[in-house]
């Protein structure tokens, strides 16, 4: 038989979907469609599970005697991730009753055998979290640890029998430390927990205490309608028909799943308008991320697909215009972004400083997939052209490819001129800083990688990063979360063995602090040198204190890794402060996109999760975690509109003088939508502590470098501000009552 090399196959793979779009003048949607079917749902993709138990099925019935009990096993996984956790117990539990009578020695290895009942025992529990945290869902309680009352399990069946197989599991090996968070996790959901534990395996009650008593912030989606109960992906929280209230949208990466877009009606309740803004077809997206592209006073969105896939990745992104009507087209391939790479993040910058908006893909790469990231230049008419060689972005190539995660836009060096911080996976690679060196006298944009010179070269992988001011002291700084995932054991494990204080494999999340352009890595100095695990991630103030907080959605697909989200307060750049399980942040189902906005207009800071996992049976509600801080400290906001920076001001710098205490402070701010995966409001929310006055605001709009100095700017109030007007546009908006 021959036998076509691996490459070759992407390649020819490639080759078909561009050449069939060439027959056919296809439209995004229909290419999705397309991919979907050829790709996605492609039996050998592992996330397609439904498709893989029909493929499984007419295998079995062909295959001979000796065959049948591996395809039965596989089967019985895919059932498991397909959402159908009894068929999958029914299956497994068939499996195992043939090996406890050893009737499966000469048709699967030993580390199928033992997979059985591991797969059982997280069905078990998954059947229990379908029967209890998604069917009686309360939104204050389900899944978030330590459990309390509201969140036990009313059906105990799935937790009672997976705790009997998790106490054989140590047993057996007492070193299973991913058994024994699971073994702990179950007795909570019963109540149970901590006395019910046999003594030797408890995890202890005080790991769980937050180090600062910040106050509890509750779930309100379910009461917005926004608690949308889909897979992982994206989302955006901002004004996207200018009416001055924050709206919402968000993305699930199955293709099957549609964009969904709700409408702030102002009242304290939103209406989902995405039948009629015109995105039902738009299925699919790990990640969204907005910005005004074409400068006419609307925020755009791109969303991106394929990552995590390799070679069954080859999925378009979308670029949707804002028609100013809440309503989207997409201008994908008029615009000239159409690609098939694998990704899920890029940053939106005015990387040439002509006043429109430019664009960063960092796209997956192996030695198998070899995916260049894409950088795009704006041609300021609406469309764009691909510059990644010129620009000297060509991150990957054969001999190193780089498996890019996370993307910032980043002026580290105070030179006016943006530059991008890439964040890329496995172990033995690195994270890359490209400077940006300007336009030359021909008109050329360069960039020239320099991170190793200036402290930035570590081997570390890593996902979500951004970069933000945590110390207010003007210059920019890097924050990235570990992700290394292992082959071998689920990160659950690692997770355990740091909370009892034991040596862990995992890798850590890194703060890098920058001292006038160059930069230490200061984890360890301020408490951050511990498991992040994030997929989604993002920064903003929690308790309006003027430091920025971070918020860590974490997870990985693995059905064994539920880990609590993890988030830290900034204790006035000294250190940060663990105050998850103070906040009622603790879910420890999958987590992705993090927007950190004032989505009630009362001064603080809410916070919009999307929840999800990759398998489509990982299914979970989306969070609005409602800020309790609003009568605590100070605070003002902005929303600038640039006209000869890009219009909605991305990297436009702001920095406020207040008199807090009889002192002078200085606090900073650069307009972005925050960190890599999930995007917080363009506009400009600044806790000020407790300011008794602003004294002063100065900005210095992106692009051209100007300044402007504002007085008489007052606490607590909305204000609108254009380039180049001298006077600040006060705005009266009311709280909202959510």
């Amino acid at each position: 038989m021959l036998r076509i090399p691996k490459c070759l196959l992407k390649i020819l793979l490639l080759f078909l979907i561009i050449t069939s779009c060439a027959k056919k003048e296809m439209t995004i949607a229909e290419l999705i469609k397309k991919t979907a079917k050829e790709q996605f749902f492609a039996h050998p993709n592992y996330y397609g599970a439904s498709a893989r138990v029909t493929y499984l099925d007419s295998v079995i019935k062909l295959a001979s005697e000796d065959q049948k009990d591996s395809y039965n096993l596989m089967r019985a996984e895919s059932l498991l991730y397909a959402g159908k956790s009894k068929d999958a117990i029914k299956a497994l539990e068939l499996l195992l009753e043939k090996s406890k009578k050893g009737l499966l020695r000469y048709t699967l290895n030993y580390d199928d055998e033992k997979k059985i009942s591991i797969l059982l025992a997280i069905a078990y529990m998954r059947l229990g979290e379908q029967e209890n945290c998604i069917h009686h869902h309360d939104a204050s309680a389900s899944c978030i640890v330590p459990i309390q009352p509201k969140g036990y399990h009313h059906m105990p069946e799935g937790s009672r029998k997976a705790i009997a197989l998790f106490e054989q599991f140590l047993e057996l090996d007492s070193q299973d430390y991913t058994s024994r968070w699971l073994l702990n996790v179950a007795y909570m959901t019963l109540g149970e927990y901590p006395s019910g534990v046999p003594e030797k395996w408890l995890i202890p009650e005080n790991v769980f205490e937050s180090e600062y008593p910040l106050k509890k912030f509750d779930d309100v989606a379910p009461k917005l309608g926004l608690n949308v109960n889909e897979l992982s992906g994206g989302g955006i929280v901002d004004d996207f028909n200018n009416d001055n209230l924050l709206d919402v949208m968000v993305s699930s990466w199955f293709p099957s799943h549609h964009l969904r877009y709700f409408v702030n009606n102002g009242d304290g309740t939103f209406t989902e308008k995405s039948e009629t803004a015109g995105i039902m077809e738009m299925g699919g997206g790990l990640n969204i991320v907005q910005a005004d592209y074409n400068n006419d006073g609307f925020l755009d969105v791109f969303i991106l697909r394929g990552a995590w896939m390799g070679a069954y990745g080859k999925q378009p992104n979308s670029l949707l215009r804002n028609n100013g009507d809440d309503t989207f087209t997409d201008v994908t391939i008029e615009a000239g972004l159409l690609s098939f790479n694998p990704t899920q993040t890029a940053t939106w910058a005015d990387f040439n400083n002509d006043g429109w908006l430019d664009l960063f893909v960092g796209n997956e790469a192996d030695s198998e997939n070899i995916n260049e990231s894409e950088f795009y230049l704006n041609n300021g008419d609406g469309t764009f052209t691909n510059n990644t060689i010129s620009a000297g972005l060509t991150i990957t190539t054969a001999s190193k490819p780089y498996f890019v995660k996370g993307s910032t836009a980043i002026d580290f060096n105070n030179d006016g001129w943006m530059d991008i911080y890439i964040s890329t996976l496995f172990p033995g690679s690195k994270n890359l800083l490209y400077m940006n060196k300007g336009v030359d006298k021909l008109g050329n944009l360069t960039f020239d990688e320099i991170g190793e010179s200036i402290g930035l070269g570590e081997e570390i992988s890593t996902f979500p990063t951004w970069s933000f001011d945590y110390n207010n002291d003007g210059w920019a700084d890097i924050f990235v979360s570990g992700y290394r995932p292992l082959t071998t054991i689920p990160i659950t494990g690692e997770i355990v063995r740091e909370l009892l204080g034991e040596p862990f494999l995992a890798e850590t999340m890194h703060l890098y602090k920058n001292n006038g352009g160059v930069f230490v890595d200061v984890s360890k100095e301020v408490g951050l040198n511990k498991i992040g695990y994030a997929m989604g991630a993002n920064f903003g103030d929690l308790d309006n204190d003027g430091y920025l907080d971070i918020f860590l959605n974490t997870g990985e697909p693995n059905f064994q890794s539920i880990i609590p989200s993890r988030v830290f307060r900034n204790n006035g750049a000294e250190s940060f402060q663990d105050v998850t399980t103070a906040g009622g942040f603790g879910n420890i189902q999958k987590g992705h996109g993090v927007s950190f906005s004032d989505i009630d207009n009362d001064g603080d800071q809410d916070i919009h999760t999307v929840m999800g996992g990759a398998f489509e049976s990982d299914v979970f509600f989306n969070s609005v975690l409602k800020n309790p801080y609003q009568n605590e400290n100070n605070w003002v906001s902005f929303r600038l509109e640039g006209t000869k920076a890009n219009r909605s001001a991305i990297g436009s710098k702001l920095e406020l003088t207040t008199m807090e205490n009889g002192k002078q402070r200085k606090i900073y701010n650069t307009i972005s939508s925050g960190g890599s995966f999930g995007c917080s409001t363009l506009r400009a929310e600044i806790g000020l502590g407790k300011a008794s006055e602003i004294i002063e605001l100065k900005i210095i709009w992106a692009g051209s470098g100007k300044q402007q100095v504002f007085k008489n700017i007052k606490l607590n109030s909305f204000y609108k501000i254009v380039e180049g007007n001298p006077q600040a546009q006060h705005i009266n908006l009311k709280p909202l009552d959510i």
